[in-house]
């Protein structure tokens, strides 16, 4: 799904899926229709499938 991205617009994809997670309380998100969550371990696996996995704090649960 992610083939025709770098890794560094994975990467992007990955922090910007965590912070709307973190923040979808106050942007009124419906986290079931988007599933931020799972979007976010997808992308963890396809770097990690790349043979670059996100780091520890990078994949650290969002707060909230």
């Amino acid at each position: 799904m992610f083939d025709s991205l770098s890794s560094g617009a994975l990467r992007a994809a990955h922090d910007a899926a965590r912070l709307l997670y973190a923040n979808r309380e106050a942007l009124r998100l419906d986290v079931q229709a988007i599933k931020l969550d799972t979007l976010a371990a997808d992308i963890c696996a396809a770097l990690e499938i790349r043979g670059e996995p996100v780091t520890t704090a990078d994949e650290a649960a969002p707060a909230g």
